[in-house]
């Protein structure tokens, strides 16, 4: 039978879905490898005898005489005759959902699950019944892995606008809770009314009701539910002849959904559960809170007893966008506990807009990602001249003189799951619309500037010589530093070691001072390495990022003291965490710790014990902060809107922090702090500013070549 399996040539375990388990190709699908069954003789697949023009998927025809049943009494009330004469078609429409079929689209050999067959053949929604399309495939075939996998709880899908989940989603919960026994599946989304309206009545009952006969269980109830479809026995059942049934054995299952909060099916077994717009939950009940219940309802001891569907657009990141962001994050499958399963139970998966956009598909029902040489026929019957790559960058550039139409436009319609997690421009600190530009020209650079690694004492020689070598696993990234003969440099004075490249660039470090938490969580320690304006260096420019929680303080003290060396540049450091200060001086190195800026004291300021760092609870301090930032962000990051130009800031972790950052809540936001320190640092000796003639990327080539020797 289906299940994961090990297969010479694959580092992980293989997931078979065939049902009688044999073993055809194999597929990547969202990092999940998934075996298809075993491809059958040309015969015996579908359309085999059509010209390949004319092999595509089309519903097939169903005997006009079954079209007359209602219902399986009436079936029953058949002379044997007629009986016999269809009883071989219903066997195989049975066995086709079980197992899925075969087609050749196009000249191609197609296999679809028995759930999608079900989706296509029988499954009438309001557009009557789906189209087959290439993308929503590979979204049974991902579900059709879940089910097989014993490890898996459900699957996490984040999706553009108008995909089709929830029809699939809908398809998938009557076509299970028509065949089993004496289970639950339950249905729930951003608010009770969207789970009964949306998905439930509008698209649950519909399918139902379009179900042949043979599909359909004795039903108690009502033929329009509003609250549960149930599949149990009802006190008296009357015939279409007004004459009481006693045929066949009911399957006492449910659908059934339930409002939206955490506790809706707390204490229930659940055999199939569908959380729609997942990421669209907001507080109190957002989708972490209620996942971590919800799954208790699909596990019996060690034993995954149910299945999960859950997909969503994603809503702004303080509007139940965050805790889905996380959920995504936690749903690797590459990314597994010594259980094989993943943080959440969940495999994640995302279609980019382009392969799922409404308009863009040809007459086989695959995306017309690129523009096509000639004029395509589309399965709507319109032809399609441009590729939906080039209509969605189209809409962009119509859109790049409003950044929050632009951003919104990018957060429906995302190419990557970054785009499709984009936070919304409404009520951020800083220019949203700038940052993501930026990001997203980072994230196309090659080679990419950024290098991770470590700074380390040469020779395990303290005190002598910092050293940088790359590391995939570092704490450091680095997209520039000094030729080699800058590096290291300090001056004596008075006895005292001082950094001697504090007219190039400075730090800014938002430090911590315990080892562990009591929830081993706790911030990160964050800093940043920045050049200031220079005629030596790359001018405006942060150089170095850090954001790490080492598993004792100290480590982390001494990680940034020997970057601070390695670049001779000076700190600022916030004094309410005094321990790397106290590190600092007992190391000798206290005088790499900056004082507080003069133009940061506030008037008739008395002298503090605490002279070095600067005060984070400060109003002053927090609004010359931020300022500092928005600056930044305006001048240097993004496009130039003069010089057509991208900025050099290459560290999206930060980008990404100061996306999400509230000035009245800065405690989570460790990168941001220790930026804006850094550029509160570059602010303490006043330069008239001068154009530069150093080219950044020159500078980074060399660094390159330099690491690289």
């Amino acid at each position: 039978m289906a299940g994961i399996k090990v297969v010479e040539g694959y580092e992980e375990k293989v997931v078979n879905i065939c049902p009688n388990n044999s073993e055809g190709d194999i597929l990547d699908i969202g990092d999940l490898y998934i075996q298809l069954p075993k491809k059958p003789k040309k015969k015996e697949i579908l359309f085999h005898d059509k010209p390949k023009a004319e092999q595509m998927w089309k519903r097939l025809g169903v005997p006009s005489e079954l079209k007359k049943l209602r219902s399986m009494d009436e079936w029953y009330e058949m002379p044997s005759e007629f009986k016999k004469r269809f009883s071989g078609y219903i066997q195989q429409e049975f066995d086709r959902r079980r197992a899925g079929i075969w087609f050749y689209n196009n000249g191609e050999a197609t296999y679809i699950t028995g759930r999608h067959y079900m989706m296509l053949q029988w499954s009438k929604i309001d557009i009557g019944y789906p189209y087959y399309l290439e993308f929503q495939r590979k979204l049974f075939l991902h579900f059709c892995a879940v089910e097989s996998d014993p490890r898996a709880i459900g699957q996490n899908y984040v999706k553009c606008r108008r995909s089709g989940y929830t029809n699939m989603s809908a398809a998938i919960l009557v076509d299970e809770g028509t065949q089993v026994k004496d289970k639950l599946l339950g249905i729930q989304s951003k608010t009770g009314k969207d789970a009964q309206e949306n998905i439930f009545m509008k698209k649950v009952v519909p399918i139902f009701q379009s179900y042949p006969f043979f599909f359909k269980p004795i039903q108690d109830g009502t033929t329009n539910p509003r609250m549960e479809l149930a599949f149990r026995e009802p006190s008296k059942r009357i015939t279409k002849k007004n004459k009481t049934s006693n045929k066949g054995e009911a399957l006492n299952t449910i659908i059934n959904w339930k409002n939206t909060t955490n506790n809706a099916y707390d204490g229930e077994k659940l055999h199939l559960m569908y959380l729609d717009e997942a990421g669209k939950w907001e507080r109190p009940t957002d989708i972490r809170e209620a996942w971590r219940i919800e799954r208790t309802c699909l596990i019996v001891g060690n034993r995954i007893v149910g299945k999960c569907l859950m997909g969503s657009t994603v809503n702004p990141m303080d509007k139940g966008g965050q805790q889905y962001k996380e959920m995504w994050r936690d749903s690797d499958p590459n990314d597994r506990n010594a259980n094989g399963r993943t943080k959440t139970g969940l495999y994640r998966l995302f279609t980019p807009s382009y392969e799922a956009l409404e308009g863009f598909f040809d007459y086989y029902g695959k995306p017309v990602v690129e523009d096509p040489k000639e004029p395509v026929l589309g399965i709507d019957g319109d032809m399609i001249t441009i590729g939906s790559k080039t209509y969605l960058k189209n809409e962009r550039d119509a859109l790049k003189s409003d950044a929050r139409e632009l951003n919104e436009f990018i957060r429906q319609f995302p190419f990557t799951i970054d785009e499709a997690m984009r936070d919304s421009i409404e009520g951020s600190t800083f220019n949203v619309g700038r940052i993501y530009e930026q990001i997203s020209y980072n994230d196309e650079l090659f080679p990419n500037p950024v290098v991770v690694g470590n700074f380390s004492w040469k020779n395990g020689l303290s005190d002598e010589e910092v050293v940088f070598s790359p590391d995939p696993q570092g704490r450091w990234r680095v997209s520039w530093m000094p030729k080699s003969k800058e590096r290291n440099k300090h001056v004596v004075k008075y006895g005292k070691k001082h950094p001697a490249n504090d007219h190039i660039g400075v730090g800014g470090v938002d430090s911590y001072d315990l080892d562990s938490t009591t929830d081993n969580r706790g911030s990160k320690g964050a800093c940043h390495l920045y050049n200031k304006f220079n005629m030596a260096a790359p001018a405006n420019m942060f150089v170095a990022e850090y954001a790490s929680r080492p598993p004792l303080a100290r480590i982390f003290y001494e990680d940034i003291l020997m970057a601070a060396v390695f670049y001779g540049y000076p700190l600022l450091i916030e004094n309410n965490k005094y321990g790397i200060v106290r590190y600092f001086e007992s190391r000798g190195y206290e005088e790499y710790v900056m004082k507080r800026p003069e133009h940061l004291k506030p008037p008739n300021a008395s002298v503090n014990v605490k002279t070095r760092g600067i005060p984070s609870n400060s109003q002053d301090v927090i609004q010359a902060h931020a300022q500092a930032i928005e600056a930044y962000v305006e001048e240097y990051v993004g496009i130039n809107p003069e010089s057509g130009e991208y900025g050099n800031m290459y560290f999206n972790r930060t980008l990404e922090d100061w996306i999400g950052y509230k000035i009245d809540n800065r405690t989570k936001y460790d990168l941001t702090i220790s930026a804006g320190l850094a550029l509160l640092g570059a602010q303490k000796v006043r330069v008239e500013k001068k154009e530069s003639n150093f080219n950044d990327k020159k500078f980074f080539r060399k660094y390159r070549e330099e690491i690289r020797r």
